[in-house]
């Protein structure tokens, strides 16, 4: 699970700003909520703001960070993505740190680069007590030091540590596999689910779901005109030609993600949805396509919003557990009240899995105490040198009767645009 994520000197975020998923101890328990170590962690988030303001660069910076942890500095495609408000941000060290829940401690793992030259100045890993932080091993390349807790790593990876320590290009957890606690922090980032408004939510192409039975009758209980869900089995040669190069081009990328065995895999290949499943080490496919009534349709002849859903929907009933997801615009392309149904789906499920969603949304429908806890609700607004801020509702002192949606829209709380006049196209030549 997150606990919280910090960003400085990325995008928008100039000084380091924290979403922290920590539970309000004065809010009580509740049944949303997931404990490790007496510390309580929320299952849920959504992040509001305006456009431009930010909020979608919270999950920008975390994307970023992965694919760091992923490939090392050979991921930055853009030598702009430092905070460019100020001119001296790019010789400056960008900060990223996720502190997260392994079984029942708490760890903060992060580093600092400097995108513009592709450097990575610092790495570190901490485990979070009450008592005290207890570094497991931090390496600054500038300095040439780096020290760990021997117990951490066996003898036989002595000789890879020294490697590493120096690398200015290369993280640590992304060097070497790594087993016990480096190889579970690493399977974290593993399972870690980001996606943006253009993506599949999943993350990655294929996506373990024992129970399609689930994802059609759930997919008809949101009114859209599907009936059922039916499997077509593929013509051979389209299998040889077409989809078993492109699933193997994806299996290389997600290798760490596609177990071997019988779970059923949905795998989306361009335009086009699939049911894979092994048996005796051979891949079989099936086109997954709606049927509305008597009518057939393809994956690709649904609308973007049906199709936005049945990702969301399938997301929900994976078969792998303890699912850390988060989502850019979680509303696109969806009927604002569909947006809600959905969330309150999630919110039924998060009392009974350990699961974990945050979200960014314009979705005004979501503000409301009687659904959400204040302490998952965040903004996301631009300070007057246009640098962008994280701040909790909870801040706020609320009533809770108190509407919400209206006060939120009239800018009580920040995060939205303001507009002093109306633009009508050609009065700019008068």
């Amino acid at each position: 699970m997150l606990v919280r994520f910090t960003v400085g000197n990325f995008l928008s975020f100039d000084t380091n700003q924290s979403l922290s998923l920590l539970a309000d101890a004065d809010l009580g328990v509740g049944e949303r909520i997931f404990t490790v170590d007496s510390v309580h962690l929320l299952k849920f988030g959504a992040i509001f703001g305006a456009n431009a303001a930010g909020k979608s660069n919270v999950i920008k910076a975390m994307a970023f960070a992965h694919s760091l942890i992923k490939q090392g500095t050979e991921a930055i495609r853009n030598p702009e993505v430092y905070c460019r408000l100020k001119a001296g941000n790019k010789n400056k060290p960008s900060y990223f740190e996720f502190e997260i829940a392994l079984g029942a401690s708490l760890y903060a793992y992060g580093f600092e680069v400097i995108i513009a030259e592709g450097v990575i100045t610092e790495e570190w890993l901490v485990r979070l007590t009450k008592e005290e932080e207890q570094i497991l091993f931090a390496r600054n390349t500038q300095k040439k030091t780096f020290e760990y807790d021997s117990s951490l790593f066996g003898k036989h990876i002595a000789s890879q540590l020294e490697a590493i320590k120096e690398m200015e290009h290369t993280l640590l957890l992304q060097a070497a596999t790594f087993p016990d606690l480096l190889g579970e922090v690493q399977n974290w980032f593993n399972r870690l689910t980001l996606a943006n408004p253009s993506s599949s939510l999943t993350g990655y192409s294929a996506y373990p779901i024992e129970d399609w039975g689930s994802v059609g009758n759930a997919i008809a209980h949101f009114s859209t005109g599907i009936s059922e869900i039916k499997f077509e089995e593929v013509d051979e040669k389209d299998v040889s030609t077409q989809i078993l190069p492109a699933y193997r081009k994806q299996y290389e990328a997600d290798k760490e993600r596609v177990r071997r065995g019988k779970t059923p895999y949905r795998l989306q290949i361009g335009s086009r949805l699939f049911l894979m499943e092994q048996e005796n080490g051979t891949l079989r496919f099936s086109e997954i396509g709606f049927a509305h009534k008597e009518t057939y349709f393809n994956y690709d002849e649904e609308s973007d919003g049906t199709r936005r859903l049945l990702d969301l929907l399938s997301v929900l009933v994976t078969s792998e557990q303890g699912s850390v997801m988060i989502i850019d615009e979680i509303d696109r392309s969806l009927h604002p009240k569909l947006t809600l149904q959905f969330v309150k789906n999630y919110l039924e499920l998060a009392k009974t899995k350990n699961v974990q969603l945050v979200v960014t949304t314009h979705e005004s429908l979501l503000l409301n105490l009687k659904l959400l806890r204040r302490d998952e609700i965040f903004f996301v607004e631009k300070d007057k040198e246009g640098a962008s801020i994280i701040y909790p509702f909870d801040q706020f002192q609320e009533q809770f009767d108190a509407h919400l949606e209206h006060a939120y829209l009239n800018g009580r709380y920040g995060g939205v645009p303001f507009f002093e006049s109306l633009y009508l196209p050609g009065e700019d030549e008068e």
